[in-house]
């Protein structure tokens, strides 16, 4: 059987593609997921369904990444149908208006914030009464904690924020929103609606919508200027897959490295490890974009760190001192870490505790930049991924500078209460910026945020992947869709971004013949 659209990847953006694209009963529709696949809400796992904490190992892809050079961290990536929208805190954060704004001056002139406020509140059924910034009745529930509804610890660090001068915050999506409230959460009370629940669940009863979990896909299979299927290694023996149309949207780490292996990327790589090239795109993975996290663990007092309770309730958006880049910082407080999930026992003896409440330090507008390759043309191989997290002297300076903000908070009587003292660091080490440099490499690892690995970008940008169609010129019926098309990292999580990517692309998708 030949489908009329090969998906491969049901996450964030996966789903969103298939649901909407399946809405045409004559459209036959292929949704492949390398993960495992749960049809009814009753049977999804209760990892999945939780949406007051993340889920780090039991639908994971169990990647690393080279933090710094010489220091290798876990790179959670969610590997089920939903994908990391499964796994994920549920945070439904829009970057702001001058994120998409700077896509559009790149040449991409459909991804302006006018163009793409449409998308996002199709996808949205936000109550916030704030006329046309919202949508109502999508897919997509946004939820945001009631002051009554803050746990101490939360209210703690929204107490003390607001005290050292941060303004209130209602609506963290509202163009102009800094300071201190409550995240934006697509959750409905504790469910985390994923797009496997807020998308597909509601379109698995369409005949022409075909979901196939397990089907790990090595390559694309081109034929001339044509993408004509994709190759399945999966568990059982190999298989092929004709489509009219094949669309990536495997996430920021699966779909360049698929490329890669089907020939598409830059050429010297590619015949380094014995590929043919089908297509020279040098751009295929060299601009790898994250947010850089550090972060202060706080001994807890006893009682005051209970893992039954929601991780993170309120979020404070910043702009760093000297940094003329808006909200380019963002801390939270977590309720409860586990130690040893960052470190083993070797960081729980350090800490002094199995159980911390942490303080996340994160930069939303870094300028570094990694790369990914591929280490093998084996699928089942993860890509090398160097994320050079706080090799950029800014982005150095304001994570440093953001770990001063953290120790102030730390010290202040409303959190003080909650705590005993803070892990790993001293009075001596804050006034030192070398050992506070020091103390950011050592620590600094990812807010989950990967993205730019297969990038957008007029025909004139020697980097960029794929048009603003999300189109290969190239090969014109193969698209990207996803977190590796955004040609600049938003200063927000990037799950609803995603969502947002899986919206727009469908419309093309459907207006095309």
């Amino acid at each position: 059987m030949e489908y009329d659209d090969i998906i491969v990847g049901g996450g964030s953006a996966g789903a969103v593609l298939a649901a909407r694209l399946s809405e045409e009963p004559a459209r036959r529709v292929l949704l492949l997921e390398a993960g495992p696949d749960y049809a009814t809400l009753e049977s999804t796992p209760a990892d999945l369904r939780d949406g007051w904490r993340v889920s780090l190992r039991e639908h994971d892809w169990a990647l690393t990444a080279q933090a710094v050079p010489g220091r290798a961290i876990p790179y959670p990536r969610g590997r089920v149908i939903g994908g990391s929208s499964a796994v994920n805190a549920a945070i439904a954060l829009r970057g702001v208006p001058a994120d998409y704004d700077e896509w559009a001056a790149l040449g991409n002139d459909e991804w302006s914030w006018v163009k793409v406020l449409p998308h996002f509140r199709r996808l949205e059924d936000d109550p916030e009464d704030a006329g046309e910034l919202h949508g109502r009745g999508g897919p997509v529930a946004i939820r945001r904690w009631r002051p009554d509804e803050l746990i101490p610890v939360q209210r703690a660090f929204f107490e003390v924020c607001r005290r050292l001068g941060f303004p209130e915050v209602t609506d963290h999506n509202h163009p102009a929103a800094t300071g201190v409230g409550p995240f934006p959460q697509n959750r409905r009370g504790r469910l985390r609606l994923s797009t496997a629940i807020a998308y597909l669940l509601p379109a698995r009863h369409r005949p022409n919508l075909t979901i196939r979990p397990r089907c790990l896909v090595n390559r694309v299979l081109v034929a001339g200027d044509r993408a004509v299927g994709v190759d399945i290694a999966g568990e059982g023996e190999p298989e092929q897959v004709r489509g009219r149309r094949i669309t990536l949207a495997a996430g920021a780490i699966g779909s360049p490295a698929i490329l890669l292996r089907s020939g598409i990327g830059p050429k010297a790589a590619l015949a380094g490890l014995g590929i043919e090239p089908v297509a020279d795109l040098p751009g295929v993975g060299a601009a790898l974009a994250d947010h850089p996290v550090t972060r202060l663990l706080l001994v807890p007092k006893p009682g005051s760190c209970d893992p039954q309770t929601p991780l993170a309730q309120v979020v404070l958006r910043y702009t760093a001192p000297g940094s003329g880049e808006f909200n380019d910082m963002q801390q939270v407080v977590f309720s409860h870490v586990d130690v040893a999930g960052i470190g083993g026992q070797q960081a729980v003896d350090a800490v002094g505790t199995a159980l911390a409440i942490g303080l996340p330090v994160a930069l939303e507008r870094p300028h570094a930049r990694g790369r990914l390759e591929l280490a093998s043309t084996d699928p089942r191989v993860q890509p090398l991924i160097q994320l050079d997290f706080a090799t950029d002297p800014q982005d150095l300076r304001r994570l440093i500078e953001g770990v001063r903000l953290a120790w102030q908070i730390a010290h202040q009587p409303e959190i003080a209460r909650h705590t005993n003292h803070v892990a790993l660091l001293s009075e001596e080490t804050m006034g030192s910026d070398d050992a506070l440099a020091a103390y950011v490499r050592a620590t600094v690892s990812t807010q989950f945020h990967p993205c730019g690995t297969a990038p957008m970008g007029p025909a004139g940008d020697p980097m960029a992947v794929v048009d603003q169609h999300c189109r290969l010129r190239p090969i014109p019926n193969l698209r990207v869709a996803d977190a590796s098309v955004m040609p600049a990292i938003p200063r927000a999580n990037i799950n609803l971004t995603c969502i947002m990517i899986g919206e727009h692309v469908s419309d093309w998708m459907r207006d095309e013949a």
